[in-house]
């Protein structure tokens, strides 16, 4: 069975400490991201691609939660799975920069243009 899941938004900018700390909270290696310097792409929380199907570690996960809202960081990081078992699912958080964190969830539907069908 073939899976896909994809980070579609994710708004949530972290400063470098907040980056280390998360680094070093990692349960195991490559768990977030494999060093350092991939916690953060183009200024924004980056995840290691090859774990996405457990991004719903966020929530889950009391260290990384207190690290993200000791930050007070701000937006949203949501995810969508194509295929497989949550095939149109979408979930993610929001982060409302005062400490708060709220769970986003919901059903993705996906359109492909008529001109990409003929392909």
């Amino acid at each position: 069975m073939s899976w896909s899941i994809a980070n579609v938004v994710n708004e949530v900018k972290v400063s470098k400490k907040c980056a280390q700390e998360l680094f070093d909270t990692q349960k195991y290696e490559g768990e977030i991201c494999d060093n350092i310097e991939d916690v953060v792409y183009k200024g924004r929380l980056n995840f290691n691609s090859d774990h996405m199907e457990h991004m719903d570690y966020i929530g889950n996960n009391d260290a990384v939660c207190r690290i993200l809202l000791k930050y007070k960081v701000k937006g949203d990081i949501c995810f969508g799975s194509l295929e497989g078992d949550n095939a149109g699912s979408f979930w993610g958080y929001r982060f409302d920069g005062n400490g708060g964190m709220s769970v986003l969830e919901g059903k993705l539907e996906w359109y492909m243009k008529a001109e990409e069908k003929s392909k």
